[in-house]
């Protein structure tokens, strides 16, 4: 696919038919990197079910335009600039690749962080406090649970004697999060094999030298279109290779990962309505602190645990919030 052809596929409008007369209703920019998935991801129906907690419905009294890259991070900064020549009262955005790219192509439209890891690190925002700029949100440190992620591997499986780590390398917060598990895995005596990719095309390659390292498992960083786009391939290679998969993505446990630890996603995207809504009804984003999300999810895949021959401790199992049977 040709850039002009993606560009022109980038956008998906839900447009209001048109009636005479009638007032001009807000809309909102939905930036993605990764296709616009129907029926709608888990995170993004949870971001319109939260529009619709404030009387915002779709195709009634909003417009959305879906503008995405389609999985090709490196269009993401001219899908954003298209974005916002169509002039949305406010845009929402994933990803440090999404907000960094609408926070390049526009200083003025107000943009709302649905999940991004340090939104200060990658520079965002000024503050969580006092955003500063036209962007604010709900936000989650992951490297703040990587260790956390680490034990939990140690305590599945006593003979773990070397990690794989796998992460998006244009990714800011994925390399602040691998680097606090390296710190986590050396403490721990473990010896780490680095994985890092930077296109969709690296992951399948990254999976086969890994296969060759044979691995006791695969650690994944939770921040990064590339590998959250790819999650069913690497639980799926995770099964084939037997090699239990462990990272901050549940939506990679639900696709048949082995055990993540993560900020409840979903919950995230439904709160960011709340930004949208007060923006719409004239908050600027620099009077709006940053929320950080307090909400961490364990999820335990037991079929794959079941699959791979694990034996889950009783202990480990009553503190998981979820069970995949």
């Amino acid at each position: 696919m040709d850039r002009r052809t993606l560009l022109a596929a980038a956008c998906v409008a839900l447009v209001l038919p048109a009636r005479a007369q009638r007032a001009r209703v807000p809309t909102i920019g939905y930036l993605l990197v990764t296709p616009v998935a129907d029926p709608p991801s888990l995170e993004r129906q949870a971001f319109l079910d939260g529009l619709r907690a404030f009387g915002r419905v779709p195709g009634r009294n909003l417009e959305i335009v879906y503008a995405s890259a389609e999985g090709h991070p490196e269009f993401v900064d001219d899908v954003a600039r298209d974005l916002v020549l169509r002039k949305p009262d406010v845009i929402v955005a994933s990803g440090a690749v999404a907000v960094l790219a609408a926070r390049r192509a526009t200083a003025e439209i107000p943009i709302v962080i649905m999940a991004v890891g340090d939104p200060v690190g990658i520079g965002a925002v000024q503050s969580l406090s006092r955003p500063e700029r036209n962007v604010t949100g709900v936000s989650f440190i992951s490297s703040d649970l990587a260790g956390k992620r680490v034990q939990l591997m140690v305590d599945l499986l006593p003979a773990l004697r070397r990690v794989a780590v796998m992460w998006d390398s244009r990714n800011a917060n994925a390399q602040s999060e691998v680097n606090a598990t390296f710190a986590a895995i050396a403490r721990l005596g473990i010896a780490e094999a680095r994985f890092p990719i930077s296109a969709g095309t690296g992951t399948a390659a990254a999976l086969e030298r890994i296969a060759a390292l044979r691995p006791d498992a695969l650690y994944v960083a939770f921040e990064g279109g590339t590998v959250m786009e790819y999650r069913t391939a690497i639980a799926e290679f995770g099964l084939r290779q037997r090699m239990p998969v462990v990272s901050g993505w549940s939506l990679l446990t639900d696709a048949g990962g082995l055990l993540s630890y993560a900020p409840d996603l979903p919950a995230m995207f439904r709160r960011s309505a709340y930004y949208v809504h007060r923006i719409l009804e004239g908050a600027s984003p620099r009077d709006l602190p940053v929320e950080q999300a307090s909400t961490v999810e364990m999820v335990v895949n037991m079929h794959t645990a079941r699959a791979l021959g694990i034996a889950v401790p009783p202990s480990l199992l009553l503190r998981a919030d979820r069970v995949i049977q």
